[in-house]
């Protein structure tokens, strides 16, 4: 295993994007243990605005999984205070040193006081016992951009008596993402040769570096890294888990510890829990695995790594799906009606696909697995499965918009809706519908809509369902 820790922020960084309800921070919690990181990161309580009861369960949870739990504060006493009520192994704490937070967040002290302050708290902290005490000199990649050189030697220095105060880590955050990958790399590098603590790397994704830049710092030696499910924290986030991870273990051979077969159950499970959706973008969404172009698809049902990563076929999807639009191929069309044990010509194929284009623009672009299943019927006269024709072309999406009596115990339908593996999100509404329920459409006789119908019987007000495009 690779020297490298992985620190997830997904319950601090995360919750500066979207503030969970505790028991779903604690399935989060759950997911992390289980997927194998071993360095959570949480955020200390601020009465009145977060309390023990929004943190405690968190802790516990982890704690119970045997995972290392370092709490996140301000490099001030009162909150190392608050931190010493948890049973956590590690305590961060943050202050900016770029000139300009310290003339504008922190009311124009000087680097010198800065210094001092965090010196304390570092102090302060290792002090009590904590047996992992970083500290985090927030906006540190300014310097490094800027070419402030005299204040880097200073800060460098500091790491020495940041040791000596009983810091064992240092963070250098890349806090405004103004870094590419070539910077990151060479900015790991000048400080590990310059600082005397182990150095922790955490990047924002301002332009879309963050996970790049992470991997990067890896490579580089970086002690620790920082990284979020779907990246999510502040503005637009930080460095991506899977992103991180994957792309170390499947392209460098590097093992960070995470159990790579499950980072696609927990992302999909992860946005279940907090309906964040996974981006169009994201290696891990539906459209990823949707192959589009004719001349690709017809190289894909014979050798699908010859476009989509031989590693990401074997740890994230189940198979590659077909987009059935102009561009289909007519080897797709008959790759099909051969798994259906029918054989046809490569000119009936070309036919087929050309209906299917056809169809394509006559319903504007909104074709259904049905659709090209009655086509495909109509051209060869031989009844094929629905089913199958969904195999390569994907379930149907649905919406099923439901009102319920007012009696029923919502939160607990909820959470078992959330359990089904055809279910992608649920949502309380209110109007004409009290739950939104997103899901996929099989065929056969135990469909989405038809269990949902039977779950409910006469508590179902009504149900309204929604073919997506």
């Amino acid at each position: 295993m690779h020297n490298t820790v992985l620190l997830d922020s997904t319950i601090r960084e995360g919750e500066l994007y979207v503030i969970l309800p505790i028991e779903r921070k604690v399935a989060v919690a759950e997911l992390l243990a289980n997927v194998g990181v071993r360095r959570v990161e949480v955020t200390v309580d601020y009465p009145p605005r977060t309390t023990r009861a929004d943190v405690e369960p968190v802790v516990r949870a982890l704690k119970d999984a045997g995972v290392e739990v370092v709490m996140h504060g301000r490099a001030y006493r009162q909150d190392i205070d608050s931190i010493m009520k948890y049973n956590v192994d590690g305590v961060a704490v943050y202050m900016a040193v770029s000139q300009l937070h310290l003339d504008h967040k922190l009311k124009g002290i000087q680097l010198e006081e800065a210094i001092s302050r965090i010196t304390e708290s570092v102090s302060y902290a290792a002090g009590h016992g904590f047996k992992y005490v970083r500290a985090t000199l927030e906006d540190f990649s300014r310097l490094f951009i800027e070419g402030k050189n005299e204040e880097l030697e200073r800060l460098f220095s500091f790491t020495d008596q940041l040791r000596s105060a009983g810091a064992t880590l240092v963070s250098l955050p890349d806090t405004s993402g103004l870094m590419t990958p070539k910077m990151a790399a060479e900015f790991t590098r000048y400080a590990k040769s310059k600082s005397k603590l182990p150095i922790a790397c955490h990047f924002h994704n301002d332009y879309g570096h963050a996970s790049a830049n992470t991997v990067m710092s890896v490579l580089e030696g970086a002690d620790e890294v920082h990284v979020s499910i779907l990246g999510i924290g502040d503005r637009n986030g930080i460095a991506d888990l899977y992103e991180v991870v994957a792309a170390l273990h499947d392209i460098h051979g590097i093992d960070l510890g995470v159990e790579r077969g499950a980072l696609n159950h927990v992302y999909h499970e992860f946005s279940k829990l907090t309906g964040v959706k996974i981006p169009w973008r994201h290696p891990l969404s539906e459209q990823s695995k949707t192959v589009r172009a004719g001349v690709h698809q017809s190289m894909v049902i014979k050798r699908p790594e010859g476009y989509v990563p031989s590693m990401k076929l074997k740890y994230d999807y189940e198979g590659v799906r077909f987009s059935a639009s102009p561009y289909v191929s007519h080897k797709l069309v008959m790759e099909v009606l051969r798994t259906a044990g029918v054989e046809v010509d490569d000119q009936t194929g070309r036919q087929i696909a050309e209906s299917i284009a056809t169809l394509y623009h006559q319903k504007s672009g909104r074709l259904s697995v049905r659709d090209i299943t009655e086509l495909m019927r109509r051209s060869i006269g031989v009844d094929i499965r629905e089913d199958l024709v969904a195999k390569f072309f994907g379930e149907e999406r649905v919406y099923v918009l439901v009102k319920i009596d007012p009696q029923y115990p919502v939160n607990e339908l909820i959470r078992e809706l959330l359990s089904w593996d055809d279910v992608d999100s649920v949502d309380e509404v209110y109007g004409d519908a009290d739950l939104v329920i997103e899901g996929r459409l099989r065929f056969g006789s135990e469909n989405l809509v038809e269990r949902i119908r039977k779950r409910l019987g006469a508590n179902a007000k009504k149900v309204n369902v929604l073919i997506a495009d």
